[in-house]
């Protein structure tokens, strides 16, 4: 149990790090960024761009307003209590005090890092190129093949 009470207050230090004090609404539409509605005036909201796995359930939606986009984050948890939250356009220290793991390619050929491996946490971050970046994706529960399958299956790596 106190393993899992640290991985837990782990996670929520991350979350923290990742500076993620926004509101909340609903998950944005795919894409990089959607364009505000007719008629709304404001920046695009960006897209996670992120398909959780067969168990998983939202569980939480997070904005954050900045000048030229609204950054999100999304949190999903299964049965098993396992973790994961879905990140683009908030900037953070992601992976902040997790061991290095290593450079991954991700969908599309991009480079991402790794971080993690203590207390089954692991940490994917990578860039783009646009104004949704940084992304990432944040696992609590997985050993690292469990996370990669994760990523994999989600659209996050290349398969």
């Amino acid at each position: 149990m106190t393993g899992a009470r640290n991985a837990a207050v782990f996670v929520s230090s991350v979350l923290t790090l990742a500076a993620c004090a926004g509101g909340a609404g609903s998950p944005p539409a795919a894409g990089g960024a959607s364009a505000p509605e007719a008629g709304a005036a404001g920046p695009p909201v960006c897209d996670a761009q992120f398909a959780p796995p067969a168990g998983f359930e939202l569980t939480e939606t997070f904005k954050e307003e900045y000048p030229d986009r609204i950054g999100v984050r999304l949190g999903y948890a299964d049965e098993a209590g396992r973790q994961l939250h879905a990140f683009a356009g908030i900037p953070g220290e992601f992976g902040e005090g997790l061991p290095d793991a290593g450079a991954v390619t991700i969908a599309g050929g991009g480079r991402g890092r790794l971080s993690g491996g203590p207390k089954d946490v692991w940490v994917l971050s990578w860039d783009e190129g646009g104004a949704c970046d940084p992304r990432a994706v944040l696992g609590s529960g997985f050993d690292r093949r469990a996370f990669f399958a994760v990523l994999e299956g989600s659209g996050v790596l290349a398969s």
